[in-house]
């Protein structure tokens, strides 16, 4: 049954983790037209999936067995829910009677996830076949912007091939609403001074550039960030440019995902603002939402492009200028990557300081038109980002580079721990002995507890973690070094691991004076 329903989609690939309470979900989908991976790391397993998803535009999922293991798809879970990412995740359970009774990888797993989902479905051994078919069908049919949780118990015996009869009940589900036509509210039709912010934006939702485009010769500002995948003179990276002023804005447009301008969402609190989206939650980021729409994102930036008033004067984007920067630190290996990537790559970039380099080197113009940029900015925690990656180039097959700090490496050390081969994923660990990013805001230096509670401050490398998942190592310590391994790390067929150390202060330094004195 499970299979049958299975094989009506199509999947951008599945991954599982070892396991025994799965076993008969395993044999059921091991049949289905998709690619699949084994995986050790149940959370790891999850992120592959959900990198999978994103970079084929079409759902993908993660199966596992029962217990703990459940639990570690939550990060991915939660990532996919605000990144409105198509992800179904199939936990297999103990019967119900066996909960709470002392059984091994028993937990009340059915409501886990509940508040991060866009739906789901809880089979019962207790049901007909019928009704546990109709339950998975529904399940299914809410798999669209957003996370579906399929929970499946299991009685033993669990390796025979039989039809499964499990399953429960669906819950509250929160399905996108897309109108035929956007209606533009009053705060729009009579703006004088718009601003559009362009959020992270999906590839397979459509190309946003031409609507953009549109806006902009109607005399729109425009905002955005490398994830939004618009060329960078199509848009103001509006956190870089707030000291050359913002006009007087009498109406804010949100639409797409998440951006990382934080200084920016709070330059724009209290203007009016209206914001779009495929489902809730629609975030009020300046605290003065006056109209929320629910639609497409695509055709909703689309309609709003048609619809919008010509206001007689185009804008261009702005663009400060950034002093130069010496030695080798942080700003130096992220310019040499810029320079090095072509058009034909996706580049996926880690939290913390990674994103933030990337919005500031965009803003400057030094990405290749056609860079396709990723990254977990949903939760922006740092979980699962190589794996994300890998799960990504996995789906793709394009080639990929994945920016992110060795502590984000480190903390997704079970990435590469797969039964197959792996994708040919490159990945640069730039290490700056710490969680840079706490250097840079007030508060934990004064603490006097920044080295060791919260930037933690360490003398490690990734070279070990690195190669136990299966990558090749190689490491540069300046701009010779560098140089020197780029081009068979680049090259390498297999995935490979190029870990830049730089200083940590010599790096602060260089941020926060890159727009000069």
């Amino acid at each position: 049954m499970l299979r049958d329903r299975f094989a009506r989609l199509d999947w951008a690939g599945w991954v599982a983790s070892p396991g025994s309470r799965c076993a008969p979900l395993v044999l059921a989908f091991r049949d289905l037209e998709a690619p699949n991976q084994v995986l050790l790391d149940e959370r790891s397993a999850a992120h592959w999936a959900l990198g999978a998803a994103i970079a084929a535009g079409k759902p993908a999922f993660a199966v596992c067995t029962s217990g703990t293991a459940a639990l570690n798809f939550g990060p991915a879970v939660a990532e996919a829910f605000y990144q409105q990412v198509a992800l179904l995740v199939v936990t297999a359970d103990r019967p119900a009677a066996l909960i709470d009774n002392g059984q091994g990888q028993s937990i009340r797993q059915e409501r886990i996830f509940d508040d991060h989902l866009v739906g789901k479905g809880l089979l019962n051994l207790d049901q007909t076949l019928e009704w546990n078919a109709a339950v998975v069908d529904q399940a299914l049919a809410s798999l669209k912007f957003g996370p579906v949780h399929l929970n499946v118990p299991m009685a033993e015996p669990l390796y025979e091939v039989v039809p499964p009869r499990a399953a429960g009940s669906l819950g509250d589900q929160a399905l996108a609403v897309e109108p035929l036509n956007l209606e533009l509210p009053d705060l729009v039709r009579h703006a004088k001074r718009p601003l559009l912010v362009v959020g992270q934006w999906n590839p397979s939702w459509g190309d946003a550039e031409p609507a953009v485009r549109e806006l902009a010769r109607k005399g729109w500002m425009i905002a955005a960030e490398p994830l939004s995948q618009l060329p960078s003179d199509a848009a103001e990276q509006l956190e870089d440019t707030l000291e050359l002023g913002l006009p007087d804005l009498d109406a804010v447009v949100s639409i797409g995902g998440a951006w990382v301008a934080k200084n920016a969402k709070a330059k724009l609190k209290g203007c009016r603002h209206w914001v779009i989206g495929p489902r809730d939650p629609l975030p009020d980021l300046f605290g003065s939402v006056q109209s929320r729409s629910y639609a497409h994102p695509y055709d909703a930036l689309k309609d709003l492009a048609d619809q919008a008033p010509d206001l007689g004067s185009p804008w261009a984007p702005r663009r400060r200028s950034a002093a130069a920067s010496e030695g080798w630190q942080d700003m130096a290996v992220h310019r040499a990557i810029a320079q090095k990537i072509s058009s034909d790559w996706d580049l996926h970039w880690g939290n913390s300081t990674p994103i933030r380099y990337a919005n500031f080197l965009w803003g400057q113009g030094l990405y290749a038109p056609g860079i396709r940029h990723f990254g977990n900015r949903g939760v922006s925690g740092i979980d699962g980002q190589t794996s994300t990656a890998l799960g990504s180039m996995w789906a793709s097959q394009r080639p990929t580079l994945l920016v992110t700090g060795e502590l984000s490496f480190l903390y997704d050390g079970g990435a590469g721990l797969a039964y197959d081969a792996l994708p040919a994923l490159k990945v640069v660990v730039v290490n700056n002995q710490g969680g840079q990013i706490f250097q840079w805001i007030e508060g934990p230096r004064a603490s006097g507890l920044l080295d060791r509670n919260f930037g933690f401050r360490h003398r490690r490398n990734v070279g070990a973690s690195a190669e136990n998942q299966g990558f090749s190592y190689r490491s540069a310590g300046n701009i010779v070094e560098f140089e020197a391994a780029w081009p068979s790390f680049i090259s390498d067929f297999g995935p490979a691991v190029l870990e830049l150390f730089t200083d940590p202060d010599a790096s602060e330094k260089a941020w926060k004076g890159r727009f000069g004195a």
